[in-house]
């Protein structure tokens, strides 16, 4: 039972829903912009959302749920 919510809920999206909410839509292009100002090439935002999926749902296989 668990498993199953944790796989219809996933965090990583909830976390990104919320920064989006927050941000009027724009929490990706601040964090490139500042990611790019502090000399990286990535946000990481995509990474993290994956991780964060994968905490909640063990099936969870970048992007591919099983």
């Amino acid at each position: 039972m668990i498993r199953k919510i944790g796989c219809s809920i996933k965090l990583g999206d909830a976390v990104e829903g919320l920064i989006n909410f927050l941000t009027l839509g724009r929490g990706k292009d601040i964090a490139m912009f500042i990611a790019i100002k502090l000399g990286y090439t990535s946000c990481g935002c995509e990474e993290r959302r994956i991780y964060l999926n994968k905490l909640t749902c063990k099936e969870y296989k970048d992007g591919i749920q099983f």
